[in-house]
């Protein structure tokens, strides 16, 4: 699980076959304090700490996620996601938990959506591996070491803004090309 909310999730999503959201019980608009996004990404919401005192609070929140799903569209053909509450003390709802994400894989395989996400993850990692060399690449060109102090100076003065001084760095890598 990565904590936090934002595009790391969004990645996550892209590495894994089924994303399930662990909330706690939190109480106040938990919706409104969670981005949309990261719900619609989710196949699985588990609601965690449903024990003791926490238990109807858990309740009320998975109610509310429910509702809220009903109203997204579905990631995947042949899934609608779900909510379950899950205790990690007393361990209630684990198995629960485990023969939903049996009966997820399953429908992957059944439908063939499963060899989809392997090529569309294959085709993620690609493109990733590509973007993180040409970085690199880019950032340690010995014309962009030249000049980077120079635009950036310019940049913090205010001279030139943050577009503009993208484009004058990526006109100095294309004409060493």
């Amino acid at each position: 699980m990565i904590p936090g909310v934002g595009q790391l999730e969004f990645a996550a999503a892209d590495m894994v076959d089924m994303f399930v959201l662990i909330i706690p019980p939190a109480g106040g608009d938990e919706l409104q304090g969670i981005k949309r996004g990261i719900v619609e990404v989710a196949d699985l919401v588990l609601v965690n700490k449903a024990d003791g005192e926490l238990l109807h609070q858990a309740r009320l929140i998975a109610k509310e996620y429910s509702n809220a799903l009903k109203y997204m569209r579905c990631r995947r053909p042949n899934w609608i996601p779900k909510v379950q509450l899950v205790s990690s003390l007393t361990g209630d709802g684990l198995i629960e938990f485990w023969s939903t994400a049996f009966k997820f894989h399953q429908s992957l395989v059944k439908s063939g959506e499963l060899q989809r996400i392997r090529k569309e993850q294959l085709r993620i990692w690609m493109w990733t591996f590509v973007k993180e060399e040409i970085w690199r690449r880019f950032k340690n060109s010995p014309l962009i070491l030249e000049k980077q102090k120079e635009i950036e100076t310019l940049l913090f003065n205010r001279e030139i803004a943050p577009g503009i001084a993208a484009e004058l760095l990526l006109d100095i890598d294309h004409r060493k090309s």
